[in-house]
C-alpha cells in the first residue's frame, strides 16, 4: 500500500505541475530530446547517454534512461538522429522512440536555420503486481501495454556564440487511450557565450516549458567553460504563469528546485556530466542525480580541433 499512496502522490506532483514528460537536467549539453531541429548541430557523429534518478529514496519515485545518437550527412545540410528514452514511475513505465530529421540553412556567414521533424512510437506500460492490491477489480492483475505514434516538430538557429529554439511534442493526441495523455508541450530555448578573458567563458540561458493549462515551468541557468573543457554552473527551476491566468494551481509556483551541473571534456571525443538537483519547497529532503556520457565519432583522416561546443 506505501508503493501505491507514493505512486498517486507522484502522478498528482506530475499532472498539477505539468511536468508529464521526463526531467532533464542535462539538456542544455544535448538538446536533441527536447528540440528535434537540434539534430546534427555538433557537426559530427555524436552519442549520448544518461542515467536520471529522481528523489532518491522514495518508493517508485521517477527513473529514465535515454540514448541519443545524431550525425550530420548531404554537405552539412540535414541532421539525422535516434532518439530511445524509457521513463519509469512506479508501476508505470513509458517506452519512446523518435526518429530525428533536421533540415540545415546557412542563413549567414556563421548563422545556421533548422527545421526539424522527429516521428516515433510510445509504449505504455501499467504493471498491477507492483502496486500490492489483489482485491480491486480496477487494478490490473498483470502488465497492460499499449502503442501509439506520436511526433515532434522544432526549429532552431545558432551562430558560434548565440542559440534560439523553439519546439513541440506529444502533438498526436488519443484521449481514448487508457493511460494519462501527456498534454501538448511547447520548448523555447534561449542562450549566449560570452568572453570573460582568453580562459574563461559564460553562458546564460533560459528553457521554458509550457502546455497553457497549468504554470509553465522555467528553467535558468547560468554556467562558465574553463579551458574550453570544464562546464561548471546550475539551474533554477519553478513554475510561474506566464501564457495563462490559473489562479486554481498558485500553489505550483513553489514548485522550485536548484540542479548544480558540471561536464567535463575528457577528451577530444569523450565527456562525462553530472548534476545533482536539490529542491527547495516542501520537498525539499529530496534529491536528484543524473549522469552522462557524450562520445563524438571523427573521420580518421580528421585530425584538426573541431570549434568547441558551446551548446
Amino acid at each position: 500500500m506505501r508503493l501505491f499512496y507514493t505512486l498517486l502522490a507522484l502522478l498528482l506532483a506530475f499532472g498539477a505541475s505539468a511536468q508529464q514528460n521526463p526531467q532533464y537536467s542535462q539538456y542544455i549539453f544535448n538538446s536533441m530530446n527536447i528540440n528535434p531541429a537540434y539534430t546534427g548541430s555538433k557537426g559530427v557523429l555524436n552519442i549520448n547517454a544518461f542515467h536520471r534518478s529522481q528523489w532518491t529514496g522514495v518508493d517508485g519515485a521517477p527513473a529514465t534512461q535515454s540514448l541519443a545518437v545524431d550525425g550530420i550527412a548531404a554537405n552539412n545540410r540535414l541532421g539525422v538522429g535516434l532518439g530511445i528514452t524509457r521513463d519509469k514511475v512506479g508501476a508505470q513505465s513509458m517506452l519512446s522512440a523518435y526518429a530525428n530529421l533536421a533540415v540545415k540553412l546557412q542563413v549567414s556567414e556563421n548563422g545556421v536555420f533548422s527545421l526539424g521533424l522527429a516521428p516515433g512510437l510510445v509504449q505504455h506500460t501499467l504493471d498491477g503486481t507492483e502496486l500490492g492490491i489483489e482485491d480491486d477489480p480496477t487494478i490490473p492483475s498483470g502488465k497492460e501495454t499499449s502503442i501509439k505514434p506520436d511526433v515532434k516538430v522544432g526549429a532552431y538557429f545558432h551562430t558560434q556564440r548565440f542559440y534560439a529554439g523553439l519546439s513541440a511534442s506529444d502533438l498526436l493526441q488519443f484521449k481514448d487511450m487508457q493511460y494519462i495523455e501527456p498534454e501538448r508541450h511547447y520548448y523555447f530555448t534561449a542562450g549566449y557565450v560570452f568572453d570573460l578573458g582568453s580562459f574563461i567563458k559564460v553562458k546564460p540561458s533560459v528553457l521554458i516549458k509550457e502546455d497553457f493549462k497549468a504554470p509553465a515551468n522555467v528553467d535558468m541557468n547560468a554556467f562558465v567553460l574553463l579551458g574550453d573543457r570544464l562546464w561548471l554552473g546550475g539551474s533554477y527551476r519553478t513554475s510561474m504563469n506566464i501564457l495563462n491566468d490559473n489562479t486554481d494551481l498558485k500553489y505550483t509556483q513553489n514548485r522550485t528546485a536548484l540542479a548544480l551541473i558540471a561536464e567535463l571534456q575528457i577528451s577530444k571525443a569523450l565527456r562525462v556530466g553530472y548534476s545533482y538537483d536539490k529542491m527547495l519547497n516542501d520537498m525539499k529532503g529530496l534529491n536528484t542525480h543524473e549522469v552522462s556520457v557524450g562520445y563524438y565519432f571523427f573521420k580518421k583522416k580528421d585530425t584538426r580541433i573541431i570549434t568547441p561546443q558551446y551548446f
